[in-house]
């Protein structure tokens, strides 16, 4: 395709502007053909060639070159090994057991199900408006021309690209393209062929992107949701790429999904920003989005430096003085200078939490670089790290996965031996157990009245936290957004009187509601975490009520916690219990990734545990509100006159208006609403799973109970140490990292 930006400004030197009087057209219609290279037509290349002396077969013939792919050592290769190593062991002794029990068949799919979601690539988003060059800089770091560069600004589909060797067998060609549910298209799902054919739009090589990724493209859908392309290229080796939908044509609805997929899928994000014109105001706004959500991986205990996974580039950065290192320098320092003061302090306070870093400016302006393929000193700094990173986040992932997987093996372990010496006091104590069980039973009524209450008030106090948390959140929304307050933030964080720091004081005022709201909702899951806590203790003591028999150490087989956290595993809401998830250990890790939080996030990559994962579920809350009304206040001032004399009462008071048109205040109380309605379900669905696996437990109880078989009981016995055997010899401890 020929590269008609590349050839005026490269070859000819010449402006859009000098380029259009030279072909006798107008300055529009070059820009226009430069974003549709497809739409240029033989008549316009005839022209070309006239008017600069060059023949046709020059020009068809002409096309940037790519720089050499990014190469990395791949220190994926050894979890790679282990993964496949596990799953084949799997295989095979599950041909072995002849599983017919369903809790020991359950178990082997939940380890299966914990190598799957821990032993993961990492990610990395490539986010931008639809011109900062995303799909050339994708196409440089895999070495080849896959991604069109005429991606346009009405592209609607998030591409995922992948190593071939990650290709299903049931995939053949080199591309395919979904369409999405109500969540869109699931990427974790990519194995599972009933579900990715169900959703299948089409197939083919890497160029049917332009026919049903943009609206000029001659197929394009509505709901084509994304699409996956597999490459033969040594980052791939270590990492999943995804390009997300460019943004920033005044198309909110897309805006708003795409600050929900950067969090879905990003565990570094690159965000690029054209560097004649670093930052404007919406990028600031994405980039605040993107800080707020990402993943923590630093913490004082690891080498990564604060937000190692954050990059941002100033894209094309030879077209400022011809690429001038010193005037590039200057542009970063104000941009990161910029961003930092536009950050409230509460975001920063959520990632120190979890990091036990204090974030001050020097740190984000590390993470800021240049970016061209034209000039290779302009993007080694970003290379170079990008390279560091990625290459230590495989070895960072195995170690936290295979600490993930052994505490998982010994849950197990210790499951099956609590499930083993049930078998063998049955054996001893048939008569007092069946007079135990008949206890049980007898006591069931009593029990499960008592449980309905314990379920009321879990239940009313959810409704507390609700009206609680809306209370407290219309308070500091009153406070924020008044007249003296917004006079205090511009005098505080020095705004003029300018159109640029008017729509940043907007985009200021956005992030700091939603900082208050996520710091609000945290607060108040911490107390829900005691209520959750309290509820599965009282119905462990239930219905493993105290007797008077003559049991020796005897202890029913049945754990609570694990029971009524697996029935959240399913379920795909963010509320409360996604927060209590994080206080599980491996067991919360599952349960998280399961519900889109980042694998480096749910594995625990922070000195505080589980807060990395926690401080993710936060994050989510508000985003996409937040930015929309960002968003349209920034439009809104931009168009704000100022008038003379008290300038800042003047825009505080056009601001409190502006948010009230928004219905602002609303808006986040529904979110609030929302993720009370969540957590709601998400309680009343655990906790129906862990009631009907009791009931389930208990007949089973009383049915082996009242059979005695010796034969059946010994046999029992012998398939609980022989589930022993099989995760005591899963090959895990044997392998090291190369």
């Amino acid at each position: 395709m020929f590269d008609l930006q590349d050839f005026r400004q490269n070859v000819l030197k010449m402006t859009q502007e000098e380029f259009a009087k030279l072909i006798d057209s107008r300055q529009d219609y070059v820009s226009r053909m430069e974003k549709n290279p497809e739409a240029i037509d033989l008549s316009l290349l005839l022209k070309i060639a006239s008017a600069t002396g060059t023949t046709l077969d020059e020009l068809v013939g002409y096309k940037k070159d790519l720089p050499k792919a990014l190469s990395v050592d791949n220190t994926w290769e050894t979890s790679s090994y282990i993964k496949k190593t596990m799953l084949e062991y799997i295989k095979v002794r599950m041909k072995d057991l002849n599983l017919e029990d369903t809790s020991h068949s359950n178990m082997v799919v939940e380890l299966k199900k914990m190598i799957d979601s821990t032993l993961r690539k990492p990610t990395v988003a490539i986010v931008g408006m639809s011109d900062a060059g995303k799909s050339r800089l994708i196409n440089s770091l895999i070495g080849q021309d896959k991604m069109p560069t005429s991606w346009t600004p009405t592209t609607s589909i998030s591409v995922h690209i992948k190593h071939v060797e990650d290709r299903p067998s049931f995939i053949k060609e080199e591309a395919w393209i979904f369409k999405g549910g109500k969540k869109g298209f699931d990427v974790h799902k990519l194995h599972d062929q009933a579900y990715c054919e169900k959703y299948k739009i089409a197939a083919g090589e890497a160029h049917i992107l332009s026919d049903y990724g943009t609206r000029q493209g001659s197929k394009y859908l509505e709901d084509a949701s994304a699409a996956i392309i597999f490459v033969e290229s040594p980052i791939l080796q270590i990492c999943d790429i995804v390009d997300l939908p460019g943004f920033g044509t005044g198309d909110r609805v897309n805006d708003d999904k795409l600050a929900q997929k950067s969090k879905e899928f990003a565990d570094i994000v690159i965000y690029l920003s054209i560097a004649n014109g670093f930052l404007r105001g919406t990028d600031i706004e994405f980039i605040k989005n993107s800080i707020n959500s990402l993943p923590v991986l630093e913490n004082r205990g690891n080498d990564l430096k604060p937000l190692n996974n954050l990059f941002v580039l100033a894209s094309q950065a030879h077209t400022v003085n011809g690429g001038s290192k010193n005037d590039l320098l200057d542009i970063l320092d104000a941009g990161s200078k910029r961003l930092y003061n536009e950050i409230p302090e509460e975001i920063w306070e959520n990632r120190a939490e979890a990091s036990g870093y204090s974030y001050q400016e020097i740190h984000l302006r590390e993470r800021f670089f240049t970016y061209t393929t034209d000039k290779p000193y302009l993007r080694e700094d970003f290379e170079q790290d990008l390279k560091q990173l990625l290459e230590v986040l495989p070895v960072m992932i195995n170690d936290k996965s295979k600490t993930s997987i052994q505490e998982f093996i010994a849950s197990q372990k210790k499951e099956l031996q609590i499930e083993i010496n049930s078998y063998y006091g049955m054996l001893k104590k048939r008569e007092q157990l069946i007079q135990y069980f008949n206890e049980l039973k007898d006591n069931e009524p009593q029990r499960m009245n008592d449980n309905y209450q314990s379920r009321m008030n879990v239940l009313e106090k959810i409704q507390s936290f609700r009206q609680e948390t809306i209370n407290t959140f219309e308070d500091v929304y009153a406070e924020i957004i008044s007249v003296d307050n917004i006079v205090e933030i511009i005098k505080k964080q020095g705004y003029k009187k300018k159109k640029d720091d008017i729509e940043r004081l907007g985009g200021f005022i956005s992030s700091k509601i939603q900082a208050k709201l996520q710091d609000i909702l945290k607060k108040k899951s911490s107390d829900l975490n005691d209520v959750i806590d309290r509820f599965i203790k009282d119905f462990d003591e239930s219905i493993k009520k105290p007797s008077n028999l003559d049991l020796d150490t005897y202890v029913i087989p049945f754990d609570s916690v694990k029971v009524f956290a697996s029935g959240l595993a399913g379920l795909a809401t963010f509320g409360g219990l996604a927060i209590w998830a994080s206080t599980l250990g491996n067991l919360g890790a599952y349960i998280l990734v399961a519900k889109g939080v980042s694998v480096l996030s749910a594995v625990g990559i922070s000195v505080a545990g589980g807060t990395a994962g926690a401080a993710s579920v936060v994050a989510a809350l508000g985003g996409p509100i937040t930015l929309g009304i960002a968003l349209a206040v920034i439009v809104s001032l931009s168009v704000f006159a100022f008038v003379s004399g008290g300038w800042q009462k003047s825009i505080a008071k056009k601001m409190v208006k502006e948010y009230g048109k928004q219905n602002t205040l609303q808006k986040f109380v529904s979110e609030i609403d929302k993720f009370w309605n969540d957590t709601q379900m998400e309680f009343e669905t655990a906790a129906d799973h862990l009631e009907e696996e009791w009931q389930q437990k208990l007949k089973e109880l009383v049915d082996e109970i009242a059979s005695y078989s010796v034969e059946e009981l010994e046999a029992n016995i012998f398939k609980g140490k022989k589930m022993t055997d099989f995760f005591e010899s899963v090959p895990l401890n044997e392998l090291t990292m190369a």
